[in-house]
């Protein structure tokens, strides 16, 4: 199958990386940052798995003494930059070698080549670029790997589970990671409709499309990442995007890998944000009021999985944070901000976090 990826972040380096180990597909890749796409050709993409089942002491994230830290006991404690820094010296566990033809950065030779399914791997404020200037050039299906509240009919999206950061060609991956792929109905978007009686609208698709998505789960390599379809990702996307708006934004201010928010001095304010997010998501008819897929305990259950398998790991906006790169705070808390007040709902917890995030990243 020919396949055509955007993006070189972490999620665009594991995917390419689980098809690439696959070995079933004709690839194509559109890295734009040309020094990280010449380190990919001359040293190839070098993928490290991280211990996701290793005992996690969060005694590491406690100094002795708080009014003396040392620099040592800041290192020892996982600090970002040494997690990175670790990751660039390290002996990969694999590494990937490319082909010329397959790394592309010019975007006319990409969206020229012949392809099946494209997959955009790109920050959520990314997206409508992304899809205006290439995604809407491209043939086949082209799914848009966003974890994000995107509500728009028809969309093909992919919502990613499993953790990971990448430094230059390097990628530290959870393993086993899971892609799942799908199209959004949702409930407050038009769709076509064929007759419905309960006045819902319906969501089509082609046969061709139901085909290629049952070939998809057979593409990637299953030590690195899974591929699973479902035939309506909205609530996969909308559970996604409420833990992001978790875990993303404590990790960021912490400073610490994802493990230190199972500390008990977090739990509380763990807590008041889920209140928080579900309360808004059931106000506005997001979810029904008692579904129990989306109910606090739920999220906090799944907040504390993540948090466990991915204790090692740095999220996202933490390493934007310390790039100085836009995070993705407003598609994510921010946007449910603008939901609460539209509904009138106070949200003091996360709209300090969200302060906290502006200052912290000058936004």
């Amino acid at each position: 199958m020919r396949v055509r990826v955007v993006g070189a972040g972490p999620v665009g380096m594991a995917l390419v990386a689980a098809l690439k180990r696959g070995g079933e597909t004709e690839l194509r890749w559109y890295v734009r940052n040309e020094a990280i796409r010449t380190r990919l050709l001359e040293e190839g993409l070098r993928v490290s798995f991280q211990a996701s089942d290793a005992e996690f002491d969060l005694r590491a994230f406690v100094p002795d003494d708080p009014d003396n830290i040392s620099v040592e006991e800041l290192s020892a404690a996982g600090k970002p930059e040494t997690a990175l820094q670790q990751l660039e010296e390290s002996e990969p566990d694999f590494t990937l070698s490319f082909k010329e033809e397959e790394i592309v950065s010019d975007v006319e030779t990409f969206v020229k080549a012949q392809s099946d399914v494209s997959f955009s791997c790109t920050k959520a404020d990314s997206l409508f670029s992304v899809r205006s200037q290439i995604a809407s050039r491209l043939k086949g299906l082209c799914f848009f790997v966003v974890n994000g509240f995107w509500l728009h009919p028809g969309l093909d999206l992919g919502v990613m589970f499993g953790g990971g950061f990448s430094q230059g060609a390097r990628v530290s991956l959870i393993p086993r990671g899971r892609l799942v792929l799908g199209r959004v109905k949702s409930p407050h978007a038009d769709f076509l409709t064929v007759e419905p009686e309960d006045g819902a609208g319906t969501l089509i698709y082609r046969l061709e499309e139901l085909e290629m998505l049952e070939s998809l789960a057979g593409l990637t390599n299953g030590d690195v990442l899974r591929i699973e379809t479902q035939p309506d990702i909205y609530p996969t996307m909308l559970r996604k995007a409420a833990l992001n708006c978790l875990v993303n934004p404590l990790a960021a201010i912490s400073g610490h890998p994802n493990g230190a928010l199972l500390m008990d001095e977090v739990r509380s304010v763990v807590g008041k944000l889920a209140r928080e997010i579900v309360d808004v998501l059931v106000a506005a008819s997001f979810v029904q009021k008692g579904d129990e897929s989306l109910s606090v305990e739920a999220l906090i259950g799944d907040f504390d999985r993540i948090c466990r398998d991915t204790a090692g790991n740095f999220g996202s906006q933490l390493i934007d944070r310390l790039r100085g790169r836009r995070s993705e705070t407003k598609h994510l808390n921010g946007m449910l901000l603008g939901i609460a007040q539209r509904y009138g709902i106070p949200m003091p917890v996360n709209a300090t976090i969200c302060a906290l995030l502006q200052i912290s990243m000058e936004e």
